[in-house]
C-alpha cells in the first residue's frame, strides 16, 4: 500500500475477509440525527450509509449511527465565504456482497482538486481507502457537481458542474459540465461515446446535483438553475432531465430552462429538459426512482429533493413533465430503503416516510 495526500491506498489482502461479519440490518425507523447529510445509500445487507458534508461517512449499524470513514475536505472558501464544496456524493458497489466497496465524492482541502474515493467495508469501518478518480475543483465557490451512482451496466457515473466556466459544458474534451462514466476501478470504459480515453457520457450541464437510475437503466439528472450566469436571469430555471442517454447533448449555456436562448439565437441543437421550474427557484438536489411497492402517492414516480421547496414528485408528460410537492424536509437527498420506505435528509436529520 502507498499513501497519497493523507489517503492510504491499496487493495484488501485475502485475510481481510476475516473482518466481514454477516449482517442483516433492519432499515432504521423514525428520525435519525445527521449533520448535513448530503447523500444517502443502502447496502444490500440493509445498512444505511450517508455522507455528512463536513467530511464524515456514517453507517446505521446495530441500531445506531457510527463513523465509517472520514476525508479532509472544506465547506467554505479560504476567506470563509459561501462554498458548495465538501463531501457530496455516495454510492455502494453493485457487487458489494463480494467486494465490499463504498464510494464517495469529495472536495480536497487543497481547494485544487476533487476526488472519487473508495473504501473496503470491514464490518462498518472503511479501510484500504483508494482515490480512483481526480477532477479539477475550480477557482471559486460553486458548481462542483459531485453526485455519483452505479448504473445497471455496472459502471460508475459522476456528475461534475461547469465550475463557473459556462462554455466548458459544451466542450466534450473537458470534464466540466458533464455526466462522466467510469469502470468501478476508475479506468475509462472502452465503449464511452467520445472515445476510450474520454470519460464524458453526456454534456451541456450547468451544475448537475442529483442523479438516479431506474432498475431498467433510465438515468435522471437534476440541475441547479442559471442564477445570472452567462447573462441568464438571476433566479429560477432549475431543471430535470428524465432520460439522459449515451452521448446526449444538452443546452447549457446556449439556452436555459425551456429552451430560452442566451447569446446565441438558437440552442445549438441541444436537448431541452423534461421539466423546468422557470421563474420559480427550487435548487434541486438528490433524486430516486420509487418502485411499485413504495409509499402510496410516490410509488412509480421519480422524486427529488430541493433546497427551497422540499420534495418534488414527478409525473412524466408531453411535452414536459409536471411536479407536485411533498415533505418540506427533503432538502438534500432521498433514497428508497429495502423496506420500500423513503428516506430523505435536511441539514440536521434523516427522515423515514413509510
Amino acid at each position: 500500500m502507498t499513501s497519497t495526500a493523507g489517503i492510504v491506498t491499496g487493495t484488501p489482502s485475502p485475510t481481510a475477509n476475516a473482518c466481514v461479519a454477516p449482517l442483516h440490518e433492519p432499515a432504521p425507523t423514525g428520525t435519525i440525527g445527521a449533520n448535513f447529510a448530503t447523500a444517502l445509500a443502502f447496502a444490500p445487507d440493509g445498512r444505511l450509509f450517508w455522507t455528512e458534508r463536513s467530511g464524515t461517512v456514517r453507517v446505521w449499524q446495530n441500531g445506531a449511527s457510527r463513523v465509517f470513514a472520514k476525508v479532509r475536505t472544506v465547506t467554505a472558501e479560504s476567506n470563509g465565504s459561501y462554498s458548495e464544496r465538501g463531501l457530496l456524493g455516495l454510492a455502494i458497489s453493485p457487487t458489494f456482497a463480494t467486494d465490499r466497496f463504498v464510494y464517495a465524492f469529495y472536495s480536497d482541502a487543497s481547494y485544487r482538486t476533487q476526488h472519487v474515493i473508495r473504501w473496503y467495508d470491514c464490518n462498518g469501518t472503511g479501510t484500504h481507502a483508494t482515490i480512483i478518480a481526480t477532477f479539477p475543483a475550480g477557482n471559486d465557490c460553486c458548481h462542483k457537481g459531485g453526485r455519483i451512482a452505479f448504473g445497471p451496466d455496472g459502471k460508475l457515473y459522476v456528475t461534475l458542474g461547469d465550475e463557473h466556466d459556462a462554455p466548458s459544458a459544451q466542450n466534450v474534451s473537458d470534464v466540466r459540465g458533464k455526466v462522466l462514466r467510469y469502470n468501478p476501478d476508475g479506468t475509462i470504459p472502452s465503449n464511452n461515446p467520445f472515445g476510450a480515453t474520454n470519460p464524458v457520457w453526456a454534456y451541456g450541464f450547468r451544475n448537475p446535483f442529483g442523479i438516479a437510475f431506474s432498475p431498467t437503466g433510465q438515468l435522471a439528472i437534476t440541475m441547479n438553475g442559471p442564477s445570472g450566469d452567462a447573462g441568464s436571469p438571476g433566479t429560477g430555471y432549475d431543471t430535470l432531465f428524465l432520460n439522459v442517454t449515451r452521448g446526449a447533448h444538452y443546452q447549457w449555456p446556449d439556452c436555459y430552462g425551456y429552451s430560452h436562448p442566451l447569446a446565441a439565437s438558437t440552442c445549438g441543437g441541444g436537448l431541452s429538459p423534461s421539466w423546468s421550474s422557470e421563474a420559480s427557484t427550487y435548487v434541486p438536489t438528490g433524486a430516486t426512482f420509487v418502485d411499485a411497492s413504495g409509499p402510496s402517492g410516490y410509488a412509480g414516480h421519480l422524486v427529488f429533493c430541493s433546497y427551497d421547496k422540499g420534495m418534488a414528485i414527478v409525473t412524466a408528460g408531453s411535452p414536459f413533465a409536471s411536479v407536485r410537492l411533498g415533505p418540506s424536509g427533503c432538502r438534500l437527498d432521498v433514497v428508497e430503503g429495502p423496506n420500500h420506505a423513503l428516506y430523505y435528509s435536511d441539514t440536521g436529520h434523516i427522515y423515514e416516510l413509510a
